[in-house]
């Protein structure tokens, strides 16, 4: 099997993981914790101070920014899909870190777009206090967030010896004067 093809299946698989484990869990706060429309909003105590499970459907995007607008969401959700496995090559999968960052990052994407679909809204349920109410939020969420982080990391790291920053993709071909002369010679 190509390598390309391995680093497929492996971002997938971490896509799947994420996605199975966001929708168990929401599957998990709707049967359990009674939501906004059924009249309760009791959440349920992990961490007195700290931590809670709540059912919260929020139809904006993150702390409830363009709230309202599922459907346009949903729209740009399916975009974001399509354009992070289109241009996956340009997000450093060549690596296991960038595997896994743009893995979690489809994985969380396609959660919170099944739950625009199904629910009308995102289903979130995991609420903090540090030392404030911070936003609830869920696994896709963190998947979407931790993913993007990894991205950042990732973007730090320095070529491996023998290869040069065009050779990675950080430097245009055509951008000789950013490439130093021993990295000419060697390439």
């Amino acid at each position: 099997m190509q390598k390309g093809a391995i680093n497929n299946i492996r971002i997938l698989v971490i896509g799947l993981i994420t996605l199975a484990l966001d929708q168990l869990t929401k599957w998990i706060v709707v049967q359990k914790i009674p939501g906004p429309s059924h009249g309760a909003d009791a959440p349920i105590v992990v961490i007195d101070g700290f931590f809670e499970l709540v059912h919260y459907g929020n139809t904006g995007a993150a702390w409830s920014m363009f709230s309202g607008n599922n459907f346009w969401l949903a729209i740009f959700s399916m975009f974001a899909l399509v354009f992070l496995w289109i241009y996956r090559r340009h997000f450093g999968v060549e690596n296991a870190l960038g595997q896994v960052a743009l893995g979690l990052m489809l994985g969380g994407v396609a959660g919170n777009l099944i739950d625009r679909v199904v629910h009308h809204h995102v289903v979130d349920f995991l609420q903090f206090y540090i030392p404030f109410r911070f936003p609830a939020f869920n696994i896709a969420d963190s998947g979407i967030c931790v993913g993007v982080g990894l991205m950042f990391l990732l973007s730090f790291r320095k070529p491996d010896p023998g290869e040069t920053w065009a050779e990675k993709g950080k430097v245009p071909a055509e951008s000789k004067d950013l490439v130093s002369a021993k990295e000419e010679t060697e390439g």
